[in-house]
């Protein structure tokens, strides 16, 4: 039988993001040089095959601070963020503590601060409960608001001055949809594009992708938020989509009729995850070309 013929591409800006590599650089260095107990506050990052090797290395997931018997230990404050109050509360342990947010969530972080110490509202456009978010939301100084989507925009009420700002992996239109309501509702309206620029490269290459794709695969975390985003924005692209965790997940009947196959990756997807998902698809064409 004739060897099938197939396309595949695989995103340039697809898996880790610089901001979530840096993390994973952060506490790989402590783990190497620290004799302390290295506990994250929360997922370091949302992809679960990351946690796990991360759990074997003796890096482990708290979920609140009274896990952390003694003041002997490294506190390690995830790529997501925390509010301030909730820094504070870490400090207060009196163990070791290392910053691991992202450098473009601080960028949000001080944006939001500046405007709030002048008596602006804020107005987050993200998923409200979504890590980042909670963060960004401590530094607005109990004036803040999230909204996901021109509806929630609507519902608002009137501002007199907003600083209105974005969740860093949210969807550049839906940013501006959002800040064009919010605009026509307020009096005095600053509006901060912190959508960070590996996010808006990342969507863009698979806008141009997708369109001439016949099968979008999309490999990350079912509870990553940027990753579900990926998956949707594609969604609006092309029929055949498909969001995994891993390769396993990949049966022959979604990969053999795809003769075009793109790739891509949210910001927390190790690149090797993306290259088992390539050679489980190679593995299942070339079944059928036998």
């Amino acid at each position: 039988m004739a060897k099938e013929k197939f396309n595949i591409e695989i995103a340039k800006h697809g898996c880790f993001c610089p901001g979530v590599q840096s993390a994973i650089d952060i506490v790989i260095k402590l783990q190497k040089e620290s004799k302390k107990p290295i506990f994250t506050i929360g997922p370091l990052i949302h992809n679960k095959h990351v946690t796990d090797e991360l759990e074997k290395k003796g890096i482990h997931t708290i979920n609140n601070l009274k896990e952390v018997k003694g003041k002997d230990a490294v506190l390690i404050i995830r790529a997501h963020g925390v509010t301030p109050q909730f820094f504070k509360q870490i400090e207060d342990t009196d163990n070791e503590v290392v910053d691991a947010t992202c450098p473009l969530v601080k960028v949000a972080q001080k944006k939001i601060e500046q405007y709030a110490k002048k008596g602006y509202s804020t107005v987050i456009v993200g998923d409200e409960g979504h890590a980042e978010v909670i963060g960004l939301l401590g530094y607005a100084k109990e004036k803040g608001f999230v909204v996901a989507n021109e509806k929630e925009a609507k519902k608002l009420p009137h501002f007199d001055e907003v600083n209105v700002v974005s969740q860093t992996t949210q969807k550049e239109e839906i940013f501006y949809k959002v800040s064009e309501i919010i605009k026509k509702n307020s009096k005095k309206c600053v509006i901060a594009n912190t959508i960070c620029q590996p996010t808006k490269e990342r969507q863009k290459e698979t806008v141009a992708f997708a369109k001439k794709s016949d099968l979008v695969i999309v490999v990350g975390g079912k509870h990553s938020a940027n990753t579900a985003r990926l998956a949707n924005l594609c969604e609006e692209l092309t029929k055949n989509v498909i969001h995994i965790e891993s390769a396993k997940e990949l049966s022959a009947k979604q990969v053999l009729p795809s003769e075009n196959i793109f790739i891509t990756a949210g910001t927390s997807t190790p690149r090797w995850l993306v290259e088992e998902v390539r050679d489980r698809v190679n593995l299942l064409k070339s079944k059928k070309g036998k």
